[in-house]
C-alpha cells in the first residue's frame, strides 16, 4: 500500500522500493549480492535519516503532518539499517565459509 508521503520523495522511494526488491532476491550465498546490498543499505539508511530529520521543512512545504511523515521516514530508515545489519551478518558467514574452504585469502 503506498502512503501519501510517497509523492513528496518520489526518487528515494523509488530506491527504497529497488533494494528491497534485490533484498528479497538475496541468497546466503551470493557473498558479492550480500556485499553490494550492505552498502547500499547503509547509504540509503542516511538518506532516509536525513528525510525524517528535515520532516519539519517537509511539513511545511507540502502541509503535512510533521509528525506523520517524521514517522513514516523512520521506519524506512530503520527497515534499511536492520537490512544492513542482515546482510552484514550474511555478508560475513559466507566470507567465512568460503576461507574455510580456502577459496578466499
Amino acid at each position: 500500500m503506498k502512503s501519501q508521503f510517497e509523492e513528496y520523495v518520489k526518487e528515494d522511494c523509488k530506491q527504497f522500493d529497488e533494494v528491497c526488491k534485490y533484498y528479497e532476491n538475496k541468497t546466503p550465498e551470493d557473498i558479492d549480492t550480500l556485499y553490494a546490498l550492505t552498502s547500499k543499505c547503509l547509504m540509503l539508511s542516511q538518506r532516509w535519516s536525513d528525510i525524517a530529520s528535515n520532516a519539519k521543512l517537509y511539513a511545511k512545504e507540502y502541509g503535512i503532518s510533521k509528525t506523520d511523515f517524521q514517522q513514516w521516514a523512520y521506519q524506512r530508515y530503520r527497515t534499511l539499517q536492520e537490512m544492513h545489519i542482515d546482510c552484514r551478518v550474511f555478508y560475513g558467514d559466507a566470507r567465512d565459509d568460503l576461507k574455510n574452504f580456502g577459496r578466499v585469502d
